[in-house]
């Protein structure tokens, strides 16, 4: 069927071809905002060990994931970027 992203579903004539296409387009959106959440973080003022907020240590788990900031800050950020949507 080949939809391209934010085609309009409601000029496809068949409810299960239109439905389809919904599902395709959540599960490749879905897909894509994972894959943006485990990419490892960069910053230039990352020392290697400590939160680039609080300057707390971070955890070595949260290192080997990519992390720049401790479980606290992050998760400020992402209430932040919910509430905003930034």
């Amino acid at each position: 069927m080949g939809l391209e992203k934010n085609e309009n579903y409601f000029e496809l004539t068949d409810d299960s071809d239109r439905a389809s296409a919904i599902e395709a387009q959540f599960n490749e959106d879905a897909l894509e905002e994972a894959r943006r959440k485990i990419v490892p973080e960069t910053s230039p003022d990352f020392d290697g060990k400590h939160c680039i907020e609080c300057g707390e240590k971070i955890p070595a788990a949260r290192l080997k994931l990519g992390k720049i900031r401790c479980i606290d800050c992050q998760t400020v950020r992402e209430q932040k970027t919910r509430f905003f949507g930034g």
